[in-house]
C-alpha cells in the first residue's frame, strides 16, 4: 500500500525511557482464550519477577479483555489497539490458530475521524476485508523492520484445533494462509505447531 504503516522511529534515548517493558499480545479472540489465560497466569508472573529483580516493570497488554462495549460501539476498538501497540514498542507477541479474526465494517471505522486521519492505510485494508488481527500484525511488526529481535510469532497445530475454530469460508481461510506465509518468510522468528496452552507458554 502507498501509505506507510509504521510510525517514525522514536528519538527518545534509552536513558530517558522509563524502566518498563510493555508487551502487546495479538491474536484472534474466541479460539485463543485458554492460551491467553494460561500465559497470563503461569508465564508472565515469572517474567514479572525476573524483571523486578533487575529494576524493570513488566506489563502485558491484552486488549481483548479491556475494551468496553461503549468503545466498541463508537468504533474505537482499532484505534485503542494501534495506540497500545505504539506504547508497547518494540515488544510484540502474535499468536495464530485457524481463525482469521474479526473484519470491521467501513461504517464502524468512519465513526472515528481521528483514526482515519492518522492512519489512512486502514481504509484500503477494510475495503480488502483485512481482519483487525492482521492489521495489528502489519502495523505492529511486519511493516516495521525496527521491531526485529523483539517480536515473536506462534502458530497452533491445526490438528489440535477444534472444528468450531476453523475458518469454513475458503476465501477467508486463504487470507489466513497468506498472513502465516508472510510471517514465515519475514525476518521475524516464528514457532510452529504448539499443541496446547502449556506448550505455547514453554515456547514463550
Amino acid at each position: 500500500m502507498e501509505e506507510s504503516f509504521a510510525p517514525a522511529v522514536s528519538t527518545i534515548s534509552s536513558q530517558d525511557r522509563p524502566a518498563e517493558i510493555r508487551i502487546f499480545i495479538s491474536s484472534t479472540f474466541r479460539d485463543m482464550q485458554d492460551e491467553r489465560e494460561y500465559i497470563i497466569k503461569h508465564i508472565f508472573p515469572e517474567l514479572r519477577t525476573i524483571c523486578r529483580q533487575r529494576g524493570v516493570e513488566f506489563t502485558e497488554i491484552d486488549l481483548r479483555w479491556g475494551v468496553t462495549a461503549e468503545e466498541a460501539e463508537q468504533g474505537k476498538v482499532l484505534k485503542i489497539c494501534l495506540d497500545e501497540i505504539d506504547r508497547c514498542r518494540p515488544y510484540f507477541i502474535g499468536i495464530l490458530g485457524e481463525r482469521y479474526g474479526w473484519v470491521p465494517k467501513l461504517e464502524d471505522i468512519k465513526k472515528d475521524p481521528e483514526l482515519v486521519a492518522s492512519h489512512p492505510w486502514i481504509i484500503p485494508c477494510i475495503e480488502n476485508g483485512t481482519s483487525v488481527t492482521e492489521m495489528e500484525m502489519l502495523y505492529g511488526v511486519l511493516e516495521n523492520p525496527a521491531m526485529a529481535d523483539h517480536a515473536f510469532f506462534y502458530f497452533r497445530d491445526p490438528a489440535t484445533t477444534k472444528a468450531a475454530f476453523t475458518e469454513s469460508d475458503p476465501s477467508v481461510a486463504a487470507k489466513l494462509t497468506l498472513l502465516k506465509d508472510r510471517i514465515r518468510t519475514s525476518s521475524f522468528p516464528s514457532r510452529e505447531n504448539f499443541p496446547d496452552p502449556k506448550a505455547l507458554s514453554e515456547m514463550i
